[in-house]
């Protein structure tokens, strides 16, 4: 093929790709709809946040992982490794200097239209019960010392990111503090999800948050290492280490671990 004709359709493409590209600002930055779609018939979207001078976190916000289960939480994780970004709690994200910038939003909307066609091509498996659930039967069965609100899948902003816990217990009276209980997966790799957990204590330090009770489940804890424990052993107020196959057993154990910490 004729090498002018190629490099005309380079540029054409670039234009229509710049020309097509849909930006929105805000306070702390930018949201960018993407001329690519999802299977569910929506363009991408990605959201870039200025942190500092030349740091930014782009992520999607959220909307891609809803409601999914432990297992394709795993395998979010490691598609996200793949194609350059990460995936911590329920988000698509990454953080890089403006240098990279373009490279994050590209790789943070991959992630976002594949992920959805994961999400809507996946059929459950009906047999394994989701962790979640378990959790909420036994926070149910606890008998709280105060009357408390329970809310799920809370999205709180640090200092540099967005962060999720899995359950919150606000309690209704004054004088006692939120129970934030936050699930813990082992992925390919559980020192980095390890890191991902002291980096949420470190970045919510000096903020409303830093005093909730942190409570961390660890599922699969036979797959944890003794250092990755004791890391996110230190930055909460307790942890439930669930062994792979024990599961069932969080209904039972997850009421005295909420009272021994319940303040």
């Amino acid at each position: 093929m004729d090498k002018t004709y190629c490099h005309s359709l380079k540029d054409q493409l670039l234009s229509f790709i710049g020309s097509e590209v849909s930006m929105r600002e805000s306070r702390d930055g930018c949201t960018l709809v993407l001329p690519t779609k999802t299977v569910d018939d929506r363009f991408v979207t990605v959201f870039v946040d200025r942190k500092t001078k030349d740091y930014f976190l782009v992520h999607d916000g959220g909307k891609t992982a809803v409601h999914i289960t432990d297992l394709r939480a795993e395998h979010f994780s490691q598609m996200a490794e793949r194609l350059g970004a990460t995936f911590a709690d329920g988000i698509f994200q990454t953080g890089c200097d403006e240098r990279n910038l373009s490279a994050a939003v590209l790789a943070v909307g991959q992630c976002e239209s594949m992920g959805m066609w994961h999400l809507l091509g996946h059929k459950p498996d009906l047999a394994e019960e989701s962790v979640n659930a378990r959790i909420e039967r036994g926070i149910g069965r606890w008998q709280a010392p105060y009357p408390f609100k329970l809310e799920r899948k809370v999205r709180i902003k640090g200092t540099s990111a967005l962060h999720l816990f899995d359950f919150v217990s606000y309690p209704q009276i004054e004088n006692h503090k939120p129970i934030a209980i936050k699930v813990l997966r082992p992925s390919v790799d559980p020192a980095g999800k390890a890191r991902e957990y002291g980096f949420l204590a470190y970045d919510t330090k000096a903020s409303q948050f830093e005093d909730w009770r942190r409570l961390a489940i660890l599922t699969k804890a036979d797959q944890w290492s003794t250092n990755a424990k004791n890391l996110i052993a230190e930055f909460s107020a307790a942890t439930l280490q669930i062994d792979t196959g024990e599961e069932a057993s969080i209904e039972e154990r997850l009421p005295a671990t909420l009272t021994s910490i319940a303040a």
